[in-house]
């Protein structure tokens, strides 16, 4: 049974990123792109930055998952970046793209934030949560509606397949009790609830770049 302590931490991290949560769900590009009024080629930009973002997140855990304090909460079975390659070498010759596209600058602060926050794990824990319980969950409703909405085949959507993990809600539930163990001292917990924010807010200017990138691009092959 959870400590009233425990409880109280998943209360503060839901409430110190609701605001930014909101705000990014809501952002332009992804209720657009998930509402069916973009097109796949959006979806595989936005997929090509998650290149930059999951390779920076996953090189950095891996260098800390031998730790016994981080280990249970590391689990490399929710690594993406090997199936985001692999939709990837299906999604782009499709849209006439002979690599994948270059980092935007949302993306590369993002990368860069992942990097400084290795230097303190309870940060980087923050990062690891907001993207692989994302993924879980939001995650799946994007995988979802990309189907439906841009007739993207189910062998590109990989991304949003978990091997290894058979129901997800017993997982994400065992997940965050992981993370309330963790988050044991007042100093981790403000760190990983900082850092939490952050993440939120970068997301956020990730979706800018790409409502930019892609109203550019529209532009230019009208």
């Amino acid at each position: 049974m959870m400590s009233a302590e425990e409880k109280l931490f998943s209360t503060q991290l839901k409430e110190v990123t609701q605001t930014d949560h909101s705000e990014a769900e809501n952002s332009e590009f992804i209720t657009t792109l998930m509402n069916g009024s973009r097109t796949s080629r959006d979806y595989v930009l936005l997929l090509s930055q998650y290149t930059y973002i999951y390779s920076a997140l996953e090189a950095e855990v891996r260098a800390l998952v031998t730790d016994p304090e981080l280990a249970p909460i590391f689990d490399l079975r929710l690594e993406r970046s090997k199936r985001i390659q692999d939709d990837l070498a299906l999604l782009l010759p499709l849209h006439g793209f002979t690599e994948i596209p270059r980092a935007l600058n949302g993306t590369l602060e993002y990368v860069r934030q992942i990097h400084e926050a290795a230097k303190d794990p309870a940060r980087l824990v923050a990062h690891h949560y907001l993207r692989y319980l994302g993924d879980l969950s939001g995650g799946q409703i994007i995988g979802r509606l990309v189907e439906r909405h841009y007739a993207v085949s189910q062998d590109a959507l990989s991304m949003w397949r978990f091997e290894g993990i058979d129901k997800y809600k017993p997982y994400k539930d065992e997940y965050r009790g992981k993370l309330n163990d963790y988050a044991v001292t007042s100093g981790r917990a403000d760190a990983l609830l900082e850092e939490a924010a952050k993440g939120f807010v970068l997301n956020k200017a990730l979706f800018r770049d790409l409502l930019t990138q892609s109203q550019q691009s529209a532009l230019l092959s009208a």
